[in-house]
């Protein structure tokens, strides 16, 4: 099975495969799949271009020309795992630019290369078992009927990138102040998602052309701006060693690493373009730690289907909750290369009885507008926030749950793990037709688990409740030995 077959997720796995979602098409070749029209830095597109569009025929997944490229199975590890890198960053920024330095592509990029929905290229050579994600732009012109759709779409495909990856590389030009604001949302939500994300930011200097013109701007905007300080790695190559030279800066607790590009064929790009590629490269290719699963359309759909209910309110007849929340579910098309409503799989004409959807009135959005902010809603999903400690004897696990009392909420306290649940209530219930501003506090349900890696005391298990903060003193459970 080639990479380009896992990133789809076909064949299908056999019964005993653990995911949740398999992506049933009736071939074990992508031929169903249409290539690319025009040439592309991508091997596959999902057109993920509204979710509206799932009323019908759905995202179409489209091919590039130079799918086929892709490395085969000899070079896929046994568990199907790999490093998934998203590559972020405002609208012509040289994103393409720098995904064909990292895949050792040579396609066109700059202002005629579109990104739709979340587009997926596979690293060649050097860069095998790393995927590289880029996603739409924000600057093109809509209808105004459909902005709300646009910006719904916008915020999905972005929690869609930051679940899957474990690395976000955002590329700058000459900085200003909406990258400014990009990076630190970015940043905000990297720091609060539940798995690690690393970042890596470049700055892609594409109209600098002399060394001391690249000396000035890493002095007034990465050293300043950021706070950098110079770093460099050794990298062994055969019985050589070279030096990259970088840059490393921290931002509320975040690591950021800094790394150099500028125009390609110049002296400053002899200086600095080889070295950020190989340092860039090194990071990605030891970051065994950060690895997922490589099946990310698979990954993708999976994700998503925990997403949809929360995202519309369905205005079908079927007043069902429950069969409301299994249609608002999707898939593979199980004959065309579509992903559609799972109840749509089957159906040969996919712009034929449309299902009727409506998005949420009460989705909300950060100030930048980037992410959707679902856990803010009063839609029984959200989950406090929480740090957890570990001595030799002991876990100590704190929550914060501000605006609870003591006996507001469940707890329960299994064999490996504890699990409280509650509800908030709705802050507007007591004022008179408000107008909302801003409602990021998160109201309604909640439940949280926190799983331990290892077994404990059950009886022993202390809470205190003091300033908004739950305080569970866990002590581990003492190996016995039975002699008999």
């Amino acid at each position: 099975m080639e990479l380009l077959q896992l990133i789809l997720g076909y064949p299908k796995e056999s019964e005993g495969d653990e995911d949740s979602t398999e992506l049933e098409v009736s071939t074990d070749s992508p031929d169903i799949y249409r290539k690319s029209s025009i040439p592309t830095p991508y091997d596959v597109t999902i057109r993920i271009n509204s979710l509206v569009a799932l009323s019908t025929s759905g995202w179409e997944i489209v091919l590039g020309n130079s799918a086929s490229e892709i490395q085969s199975n000899s070079s896929i590890p046994k568990d199907n795992r790999g490093v998934i890198v998203a590559v972020l960053g405002s609208y012509n920024r040289g994103k393409s630019f720098l995904l064909n330095e990292l895949c050792g592509l040579n396609l066109p990029s700059g202002n005629l290369i579109h990104t739709e929905g979340i587009s997926i290229t596979a690293g060649r050579k050097q860069a095998e078992n790393i995927v590289f994600i880029d996603t739409a732009g924000t600057d093109t012109a809509i209808q105004k009927d459909k902005l709300d759709d646009r910006k719904a779409t916008e915020a999905l495909i972005r929690e869609i990138v930051l679940h899957l990856c474990s690395f976000i590389i955002i590329v700058v030009n000459r900085l200003r102040a909406t990258d400014q604001s990009y990076i630190q949302q970015v940043l905000m939500h990297s720091k609060t998602s539940e798995s690690k994300t690393n970042i890596i930011i470049v700055h892609n200097l594409l109209d600098v052309e002399t060394v001391q013109d690249v000396e000035t701007i890493i002095k007034n905007e990465v050293e300043f701006l950021f706070d950098a300080k110079p770093d460099n790695m050794k990298l062994k190559m055969n019985q050589d060693s070279t030096d990259v030279s970088f840059f490393h800066s921290t931002n509320n607790g975040v690591d950021i690493r800094h790394f150099i590009f500028t125009k390609n064929g110049t002296d400053a790009a002899k200086m600095w373009n080889s070295q950020s590629i190989d340092g860039i490269m090194n990071i990605l290719q030891t970051a065994t730690d950060a690895r997922r699963n490589l099946k990310v359309i698979t990954e993708m759909i999976n994700f998503v289907n925990a997403k949809l209910p929360q995202l519309f309110t369905n205005t079908h007849d079927d007043n069902s909750s429950e069969n409301n929340q299994k249609r608002l579910q999707i898939q593979m098309h199980v004959r065309k290369p579509f992903i559609v409503l799972s109840h749509r799989k089957d159906m040969e004409n996919l712009e034929h009885d449309p299902y009727p959807l409506s998005l949420s009135p009460k989705l909300l959005y950060d100030d930048a507008g980037y992410f959707i902010g679902i856990s803010s809603m009063d839609n029984g999903e959200w989950k406090p926030l929480y740090n957890l400690y570990e001595t030799e004897d002991e876990i100590l696990a704190i929550v914060e749950l501000a605006g609870f009392k003591q006996g507001d909420t469940r707890v329960g306290v299994g064999e490996e793990s504890i699990t409280i649940e509650g509800q908030r209530v709705n802050f507007k219930e007591s004022l008179s037709n408000p107008t909302t501003h801003q409602e990021k506090i998160p109201m309604g349900k909640f439940k949280l688990e926190i799983p331990f890696k290892c077994r404990i005391d059950q009886d022993r298990v202390t809470l205190e409740y003091n300033e908004g903060l739950y305080k569970f003193t866990i002590p581990k459970k003492k190996a016995t030995v039975k002699y008999l």
